[in-house]
């Protein structure tokens, strides 16, 4: 129950945050109470993303070289590195690991 309830919010969040960006250029005055109320949906996304990888089909986290690639990745984004240093700083952390230990 808990995999289609997160698949269904992440479902929601994604087509909510296409629809903002689809409109954006129609609006261009978008006021600001919208604009503060949605700013963390992308975050939110992003975040229900990593979750649902992260973890089984019963809500287990499941112990392989994504938890390390994550706490790297989500390392680097608290720094304010650059989103797409982030993911392949991630990215590689993952590669070497499966690798290494051949996973």
């Amino acid at each position: 129950m808990a995999g289609s309830l997160a698949l269904g919010l992440v479902l929601g969040l994604a087509g909510l945050t296409f629809a903002m960006r689809a409109t954006g250029p129609l609006l261009p005055n978008i006021p600001t109470a919208i604009t503060a109320r949605t700013a963390g949906l992308a975050p939110a996304l992003l975040a229900a993303l990593v979750a649902i990888e992260l973890t089984g089909p019963n809500g287990v986290v499941h112990v392989d070289v994504k938890i390390p690639a994550v706490i790297v990745a989500g390392g680097l984004a608290a720094l304010r590195v650059p989103f797409i240093v982030c993911v392949v700083a991630g990215a590689l952390v993952a590669a070497l690991l499966r690798a290494l230990f051949h996973l």
